[in-house]
Protein backbone atom coordinates (compact mmCIF):
# COMPACT_ATOMS: atom_id res chain seq x y z
CA UNK A 1 0.00 0.00 0.00
CA UNK A 2 2.71 2.31 0.32
CA UNK A 3 4.31 1.60 -2.87
CA UNK A 4 1.03 2.90 -4.63
CA UNK A 5 0.74 5.69 -2.10
CA UNK A 6 4.32 7.13 -3.65
CA UNK A 7 2.81 6.82 -7.26
CA UNK A 8 4.83 8.11 -10.47
CA UNK A 9 3.25 11.27 -10.21
CA UNK A 10 3.19 11.96 -6.90
CA UNK A 11 6.58 13.73 -7.02
CA UNK A 12 5.23 15.95 -9.80
CA UNK A 13 1.89 16.78 -8.28
CA UNK A 14 2.07 16.69 -4.39
CA UNK A 15 4.83 19.86 -4.69
CA UNK A 16 2.80 21.72 -7.97
CA UNK A 17 -0.97 21.13 -7.52
CA UNK A 18 -1.91 19.11 -4.69
CA UNK A 19 -1.24 18.75 -1.12
CA UNK A 20 -0.40 15.62 -0.12
CA UNK A 21 -3.74 14.93 2.03
CA UNK A 22 -5.72 15.86 -1.39
CA UNK A 23 -2.95 13.27 -3.52
CA UNK A 24 -3.83 10.50 -1.02
CA UNK A 25 -8.06 10.83 -1.52
CA UNK A 26 -7.82 11.35 -5.12
CA UNK A 27 -5.38 8.61 -6.15
CA UNK A 28 -4.84 6.70 -3.10
CA UNK A 29 -8.53 6.14 -2.10
CA UNK A 30 -9.63 6.96 -5.44
CA UNK A 31 -12.27 9.55 -4.15
CA UNK A 32 -12.56 11.16 -7.24
CA UNK A 33 -15.47 13.81 -6.53
CA UNK A 34 -13.54 14.95 -3.06
CA UNK A 35 -15.17 18.20 -3.38
CA UNK A 36 -12.48 20.43 -1.69
CA UNK A 37 -9.39 18.37 -3.11
CA UNK A 38 -10.90 19.03 -6.49
CA UNK A 39 -11.43 22.78 -5.93
CA UNK A 40 -7.85 22.70 -4.87
CA UNK A 41 -6.60 20.55 -8.25
CA UNK A 42 -8.95 23.21 -10.39
CA UNK A 43 -7.67 26.46 -8.66
CA UNK A 44 -3.96 25.61 -8.97
CA UNK A 45 -4.62 24.16 -12.20
CA UNK A 46 -6.33 27.05 -13.73
CA UNK A 47 -3.44 29.25 -12.13
CA UNK A 48 -0.71 27.36 -13.55
CA UNK A 49 -2.53 27.46 -17.22
CA UNK A 50 -2.94 31.61 -16.83
CA UNK A 51 1.04 31.49 -16.21
CA UNK A 52 1.83 29.43 -19.02
CA UNK A 53 -0.43 31.40 -21.30
CA UNK A 54 0.67 34.06 -19.85
CA UNK A 55 3.99 33.40 -21.87
CA UNK A 56 2.90 34.15 -25.43
CA UNK A 57 1.16 37.35 -24.61
CA UNK A 58 3.31 40.11 -25.93
CA UNK A 59 5.42 37.85 -28.45
CA UNK A 60 3.59 38.76 -31.25
CA UNK A 61 4.16 42.24 -31.02
CA UNK A 62 7.48 42.06 -29.66
CA UNK A 63 8.10 40.09 -33.30
CA UNK A 64 5.99 42.82 -35.32
CA UNK A 65 8.62 45.25 -33.92
CA UNK A 66 11.63 43.10 -34.68
CA UNK A 67 9.82 42.40 -38.17
CA UNK A 68 9.23 46.04 -39.32
CA UNK A 69 12.40 47.43 -37.31
CA UNK A 70 10.69 50.34 -36.34
CA UNK A 71 8.51 50.82 -33.33
CA UNK A 72 6.26 53.66 -34.74
CA UNK A 73 3.52 54.49 -33.20
CA UNK A 74 4.61 52.60 -29.75
CA UNK A 75 4.21 55.50 -26.85
CA UNK A 76 7.78 54.81 -24.78
CA UNK A 77 5.83 56.72 -21.51
CA UNK A 78 2.97 54.33 -21.66
CA UNK A 79 5.41 51.53 -22.48
CA UNK A 80 7.29 52.33 -19.13
CA UNK A 81 4.16 52.57 -16.97
CA UNK A 82 2.59 49.57 -17.86
CA UNK A 83 6.44 48.01 -16.58
CA UNK A 84 6.09 50.03 -13.83
CA UNK A 85 2.63 48.35 -12.66
CA UNK A 86 3.82 45.37 -13.74
CA UNK A 87 6.89 44.72 -11.70
CA UNK A 88 5.07 46.35 -8.48
CA UNK A 89 2.43 43.66 -8.79
CA UNK A 90 5.83 40.95 -9.02
CA UNK A 91 7.57 42.66 -6.40
CA UNK A 92 4.47 42.95 -3.74
CA UNK A 93 3.68 39.07 -3.94
CA UNK A 94 7.14 37.89 -3.86
CA UNK A 95 7.28 40.18 -0.42
CA UNK A 96 3.99 38.29 0.59
CA UNK A 97 5.12 34.93 -0.64
CA UNK A 98 2.08 34.44 -2.78
CA UNK A 99 2.27 30.98 -4.40
CA UNK A 100 3.99 31.02 -8.01
CA UNK A 101 0.76 30.50 -9.70
CA UNK A 102 -1.21 33.31 -8.30
CA UNK A 103 1.56 36.43 -9.45
CA UNK A 104 3.74 34.31 -12.33
CA UNK A 105 1.64 36.04 -15.74
CA UNK A 106 2.82 39.21 -13.89
CA UNK A 107 6.66 38.29 -14.14
CA UNK A 108 6.19 36.61 -17.91
CA UNK A 109 4.16 40.57 -18.57
CA UNK A 110 7.08 41.58 -17.09
CA UNK A 111 9.45 40.20 -18.97
CA UNK A 112 8.06 40.71 -22.40
CA UNK A 113 7.51 44.30 -21.77
CA UNK A 114 10.88 44.71 -20.74
CA UNK A 115 11.68 43.44 -24.19
CA UNK A 116 9.39 45.74 -26.08
CA UNK A 117 10.30 48.53 -24.27
CA UNK A 118 14.01 47.94 -25.38
CA UNK A 119 12.88 48.01 -28.68
CA UNK A 120 11.10 50.72 -28.62
CA UNK A 121 14.33 52.49 -27.03
CA UNK A 122 16.51 50.45 -29.90
CA UNK A 123 14.60 51.63 -32.76
CA UNK A 124 14.89 55.93 -31.26
CA UNK A 125 18.55 55.67 -31.34
CA UNK A 126 19.07 55.20 -27.65
CA UNK A 127 19.74 51.70 -27.77
CA UNK A 128 23.00 52.51 -24.96
CA UNK A 129 20.58 54.66 -23.22
CA UNK A 130 17.77 52.06 -23.30
CA UNK A 131 19.86 49.47 -21.87
CA UNK A 132 21.31 51.00 -18.71
CA UNK A 133 18.08 52.00 -18.40
CA UNK A 134 16.49 48.47 -18.15
CA UNK A 135 19.36 46.59 -16.31
CA UNK A 136 18.59 49.36 -13.80
CA UNK A 137 15.32 48.60 -13.30
CA UNK A 138 16.11 44.57 -13.53
CA UNK A 139 18.44 45.87 -10.68
CA UNK A 140 16.15 47.81 -8.60
CA UNK A 141 13.68 44.47 -9.00
CA UNK A 142 16.05 42.07 -7.82
CA UNK A 143 17.39 43.97 -5.22
CA UNK A 144 13.75 44.41 -4.08
CA UNK A 145 12.61 41.06 -4.59
CA UNK A 146 15.56 39.39 -2.70
CA UNK A 147 15.29 42.02 0.10
CA UNK A 148 12.91 40.12 2.59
Amino acid sequence: MAGEADGPFKGLLVPILLPEKCYDQLFVQWDLLHVPCLKILLSKGLGLGIVAGSLLVKLPQVFKLLGAKSAEGLSLQSVMLELVALTGTVVYSITNNFPFSSWGEALFLTLQTVAICFLVMHYRGETVKGAIELSSLLEQFHFHSSSE
